[in-house]
């Protein structure tokens, strides 16, 4: 989990409540925001959780591709005088992996009617394992919200953007590259992992790359193995920026070695995506190997600041 502790709770003429990564359901989900006094405005900023990234396979050379990347979930910016709102709201800000929309509601009922969201923001899906030498699918983008799914909020709405999708894994290559959102998303979907190539070989995970950008970072491509070590550790997501303007999603992992033995026969891991973004698919692996895990999709993030 990412900390927050960047955001403070109050600035002096401001009240600042974050809410990310609780539950896997919207009954575990649900906690509650109270409204402050002496507050004329609320603004809202909200993503969806990231969907996982897939699984690479472990087989021979040439047919070992890697795990696809998981897609990004949408986000929501709202702004609206803050005396048309209850005294208190229930948001729901889940963990990824669980098919939970990020909601804030004008009452806790778990059922979710249209009728009682201010807001509402989808999840990304996760990205495709591969099977054989086929590389694993792009995880699709969380689709933008309508005035449907939040007939309570959407009139106050400034931006309702869909997500970003993954990227597809290698098949005896090196994982799919990801170019940065240019919609006014924040957040990234996940790279796919490394695909196993011919004896002799080992391919790198997909990285995130800011192409014409001074100040946003490029991510190094997660790296293959030698034949005596395993590929490199996983590369989560993170702030890319101080603040937490910007979130990036995880990479996929490189593959084995294509004459691993010994400490080299370890599939790498996906790296976990910061909130709101997708996971990284696994790379290929060579027979034998011990299996890695997807990167978890980040979890539903809501921040509610008044003033």
């Amino acid at each position: 989990m990412l900390d927050f502790s960047h955001i403070p709770s109050q600035y002096p003429n401001a009240d600042i409540q974050v809410f990310c990564g609780y539950g896997n359901n919207v009954s575990e989900s649900l906690q509650t925001w109270v409204k402050p006094r002496g507050k004329s405005m609320c603004h809202i900023f909200a993503v969806g959780a990231g969907g996982r990234g897939g699984t690479g396979v472990i087989g021979a050379n040439s047919t070992a591709a890697g795990g696809g990347g998981g897609g990004s979930g949408g986000q929501v910016t709202l702004k609206m005088p803050l005396h048309l709102l209850p005294n208190v709201l229930y948001v729901c800000a889940p963990l990824s992996g669980n098919s939970v929309a990020t909601y804030v509601l004008l009452h806790p009922d778990t059922a979710v009617p249209a009728a009682i969201r201010l807001v509402q923001v989808n999840y990304g899906a996760p990205g495709g394992n591969a099977s054989g030498a086929t590389a694993g699918t792009a995880g699709v983008e969380a689709t933008a919200v309508s005035g449907s799914n939040m007939p309570l909020g959407y009139g106050w709405v400034q931006v309702s953007l869909a997500g970003q999708p993954g990227t597809v894994g290698g098949t005896t290559v090196d994982g799919s590259n990801l170019l940065l959102p240019t919609s006014g998303l924040v957040i990234t979907g996940g790279t796919g992992g490394g695909g196993l190539g011919a004896a002799g070989l080992a391919t790198k995970g997909g990285r995130i790359s800011a192409s014409g950008s001074n100040i946003l970072p490029t991510t190094t491509y997660p790296p293959g193995g030698t034949a005596t070590t395993p590929p490199g550790p996983p590369e989560s997501g993170s702030n890319a920026l101080p603040g937490g303007l910007f979130y990036y999603g995880g990479r996929g992992g490189g593959s084995t070695h294509g004459s691993a033995t010994g400490a080299g026969l370890v599939q790498s891991s996906g790296g976990d995506g910061a909130p709101g973004c997708g996971g990284g698919g696994t790379g290929g692996a060579l027979t034998g190997s011990s299996a890695g895990t997807v990167g978890q999709g980040g979890p539903g993030l809501v921040i509610i600041t008044c003033w």
